[in-house]
Order: C-alpha cells, then sequence, then structure tokens
C-alpha cells in the first residue's frame, strides 16, 4: 500500500480562511468540483491539530527517509477581524489541494469500475487508519527526531491513533476513513479478486496455508555465506541457538501470519511457504543483512481471524496495478486550478506553487505589509 501511504502523507492543512469572498470552487477535476469551502474546512481542521500535524510531519520524514520535510503550514500575518487565524502558506496549500486531487480521482476511478464500500469496510478503514497513525508514531520515536516537538508534539511517549483523530472534526475523519475504505476496495478489484466478504473468503480458500500463524527463530549474518552455513547446519540436526552463535543478532519473531512475516522482511512468501518445522529458511536479504529462519509452530489460522491480513494481502497483489491505473488518470486529467494556489502540471500531475501570486489573488493583502515577516512562500487565508 505504500501510493496510499504517499497520498496520506500530504493530508495537510492550514488555518480558517477569513470571511471574504472567494470562487466557489479550489479545483474542478474532470468536471468535478472541489469547493472553496470544503478546502478551508478541511486546513482550517487540521490547523486545530498539533497532533495531526506532527503525525502529517513524521510521516513525510518517514516516507522519504528523512530526505523531506512537510511545508509549513502557517503563512505570515492574520485576518483583518478579532480573533483570525493566521495565514496558511502557499506552499503548504498547494500540497495539500495537490492531494485532494489525486483523492479525488481515485474515487472517480472507483465510480468507473462500480466500486463501492460496505459499513464493514468502513470500520475496518477506520482501524487501519489508526494503525497507520500508531506505527507511524512509534517508528519516528525512535529515530533522531523522537524529542522534536515538531514530530512527538512534546509527548514523553508516542501519539497513539486514536488520540490523534480524536483531536480533528468528526466530520473531517469521516472523509479520510472513507477515501482509505474506497482506495482499499479500489486496490482489491484492480486485483482481479473483488472485494466482497465473498470475494475474499474465496482468495483465503485458494491461498489458505499463507495466512497460517508461524512462530519463527531469526538469525541475522553480515554475508550470504555464512547465513547459507547456518541454514545447512540447522537442516542437518545442529540447534538453532548453536548455528546462530556467529550471528550479527538472533532473537524470535512473534507469533504471526506467514504471509505477514513475509511482507515485514520484504521476501517472497515462496521462500517461506515450503519450510518444515525444525528446518530453516533460505537466507533472506534485508537491506544488505542476510536473515535465516527457523519453523518452530506452524498452525491454521481461521477466516474470521485472518481476514484483515486477508484483506491487505489482496490490497498488495492489486497495488501495483492500482497505481497505474491512478498515474493514467493523472495524465489524462482535465483539472482547473484556482490560481491564488498554483498551476495544474500535467506533466507531473501536479499543482505547481506560483512564486509571486497576483496581488488579486492574495486573499489578504494585509499579511504582506513591512510590519509582517513574509515567509518565502507569499502567504494567503484560505
Amino acid at each position: 500500500m505504500k501510493w496510499l501511504v504517499v497520498l496520506l502523507i500530504l493530508l495537510g492543512g492550514g488555518v480558517a480562511a477569513a470571511a471574504l469572498a472567494v470562487p466557489t470552487n479550489a479545483a474542478v477535476v474532470n468536471g468535478s468540483a472541489i469547493s472553496q469551502e470544503t478546502l478551508n474546512s478541511d486546513i482550517s481542521a487540521i490547523a486545530g491539530s498539533p497532533d495531526y500535524q506532527c503525525y502529517l510531519t513524521s510521516e513525510d520524514y518517514l516516507s522519504s527517509n528523512g530526505s523531506q520535510e512537510l511545508a509549513p503550514i502557517t503563512g505570515a500575518g492574520k485576518g483583518q477581524s478579532v480573533g483570525d487565524n493566521p495565514t496558511a502558506s502557499s506552499a503548504f496549500v498547494a500540497t495539500y489541494l495537490d492531494t485532494v486531487i489525486g483523492h479525488e480521482l481515485v474515487q472517480q476511478l472507483a465510480a468507473q469500475r462500480h466500486v463501492t464500500v460496505t459499513p464493514a469496510q468502513l470500520t475496518e478503514a477506520r482501524s487501519s487508519l489508526i494503525s497507520q497513525i500508531d506505527s507511524v508514531m512509534t517508528q519516528v520515536s525512535q529515530t533522531a527526531q523522537g524529542e522534536d516537538p515538531r514530530f512527538s508534539c512534546g509527548s514523553p511517549s508516542p501519539l497513539s491513533g486514536q488520540a490523534v483523530l480524536a483531536s480533528l472534526p468528526p466530520s473531517f475523519v469521516d472523509s479520510q476513513v472513507a477515501f482509505v475504505a474506497t482506495a482499499s476496495a479500489l486496490q482489491e478489484d484492480l486485483a482481479g479478486v473483488g472485494s466482497s466478504e465473498g470475494d475474499l473468503q474465496r482468495y483465503y480458500d485458494e491461498h489458505r496455508t499463507q495466512f497460517d500463524t508461524t512462530c519463527f527463530n531469526a538469525a541475522e549474518y553480515s554475508t550470504e555465506a555464512s547465513a547459507k552455513a547456518a541454514q545447512t547446519a540447522v537442516d542437518s540436526g545442529t540447534p538453532f541457538s548453536q548455528a546462530a552463535s556467529s550471528a550479527a543478532q538472533s532473537g524470535t519473531i512473534p507469533c504471526t501470519e506467514l504471509v505477514a512475516v513475509a511482507g515485514e522482511l520484504g521476501a517472497n512468501i515462496s521462500t517461506l511457504q515450503g519450510v518444515a518445522v525444525g528446518q530453516a529458511s533460505a537466507p533472506v536479504d534485508v537491506n544488505g543483512s542476510y536473515v535465516v529462519l527457523e519453523l518452530t509452530k506452524r498452525t491454521p489460522t481461521s477466516y474470521a481471524t485472518a481476514k484483515p491480513i486477508v484483506s491487505q494481502a489482496v490490497q498488495e497483489v492489486g497495488a501495483q496495478a492500482t497505481q497505474t491505473a491512478i498515474s493514467g488518470a493523472e495524465r489524462r486529467a482535465s483539472v482547473n486550478v484556482d490560481p491564488r494556489y498554483g498551476t495544474w502540471v500535467p506533466t507531473s500531475a501536479s499543482v505547481f506553487t506560483p512564486f509571486a501570486p497576483a496581488t488579486s489573488d492574495v486573499l489578504n493583502a494585509s499579511a504582506n505589509t513591512a510590519t509582517v515577516p513574509v515567509s518565502k512562500s507569499s502567504p494567503f487565508s484560505g
């Protein structure tokens, strides 16, 4: 689901819009409007949630391996009325609008393929989004950024997905959950499987052993030759603990479905599927190190228990086809963007932020007066 993660990364926003007359639409995608009201509502929602902003910053950092940072949300100046929030930076709003356009294209693709979601799928999507936030905040806490307030929000322990979503308006959360559900169902459909309960049950029946609950010992070696020697030793009857004595590190992998173990290691499921209890796997290349696994226990998993991982497995099968479909939809899309937010660039399928918006495009021109520090990207409210 890497493509989905990328889309989720940039679900950003800024601040509430000033009460000024503005055009009806922020963008129009293949004739379908993204209203100004929706844009303002979304960026206002996220401006009010420092916890969600920290999540977005953390996800952007992790997904780019630390090579990029989320654009600053707050621009210069405030609205002219008492209580007005600061303006939002043009760089951030362009990025956010770019993401919303991408979401709209996914929704249109789903509609074209007659993909719909059920209440049960919405419930699963909410759990998936919570788990995604949990994972991101835990991972970033283990990096050098773990104590940086921009990433941690000053919390002594990683922010939870539940807490982050609770800091946002329910309507905003519901819209993000609906998108996750639709995108997941689209992946399942493009996998050639389908997203209905019957479709997933059928896939489980055809690949039942991939969802067996498995328990492994693991040892990591610096060279493939030493890992291969350990595999041969274990398969010849040498206790795993003895074979692992020369490993860089060793331990156990928590018992879980086989397909989940393979996914975590980035291994082909076939590498692990034929391993018998008491035997070792072929070395698995994990970022230049070589991991050997000894299977210690394997038991069947019922469909009811395995269902979440069955859905994930099907989505992974359809991930490449989905990314291809989205890329094609972006290239063919007819997109018009309000010029205050930038220009749609078809070749890169993105919103290009204007270096210096026209004066008529700046909603709160007073934010650019000499008494207010001006950011690199010209600010505006909205």
